[in-house]
């Protein structure tokens, strides 16, 4: 799979928004309960204020989003959303290459958390070379050097 990104403009933003809503609310409803969109708004505002967002194409099409930013000297990977459509098409796995491959070229390593109801997510990230390095009430932290 073959991915391109760029960095999100503010035209992107409803578009961002519609994506993480089509990527997230079963997973925050099965998490957390109902999906209330003035409440998702305030937790998406600093997503995109406080990371560096790339947009995922793919074939001429947007297709994702990776929000980016730094934590304990690592490249801290926030989110990697994938359009509902286009999942299982290995955009995801393509785009977390991108994400190790602009660590290494800083010597860092990459961390995120996945939540603990995505499993899924986790099996990915471990078979992508991530360990556990530890686990919060919700989530698991993953670390690849």
């Amino acid at each position: 799979m073959t991915i391109t990104t760029r960095p999100a403009t503010p035209a992107d933003e409803a578009w961002l928004f519609q994506l993480h809503e089509d990527a997230h609310k079963d997973l925050v409803e099965a998490a957390y309960g109902p999906w209330i969109v003035a409440q998702q708004h305030e937790f998406f505002r600093p997503l995109v204020d406080d990371h560096d967002v790339f947009v995922l194409e793919s074939d001429g099409s947007d297709v994702g989003a990776v929000y980016l930013g730094m934590r304990d000297g690592d490249t801290w990977l926030e989110l990697i959303e994938v359009a509902p459509s286009r999942q299982g098409e290995g955009i995801g796995t393509a785009a977390l290459g991108w994400v190790v491959e602009e660590s290494a070229k800083t010597d860092r390593g990459t961390l995120l958390q996945v939540h603990k109801v995505n499993e899924g997510a986790k099996r990915l990230y471990e078979r992508e070379g991530f360990a556990e390095v530890g686990m919060t009430e919700t989530h698991h932290l993953l670390r690849r050097p």
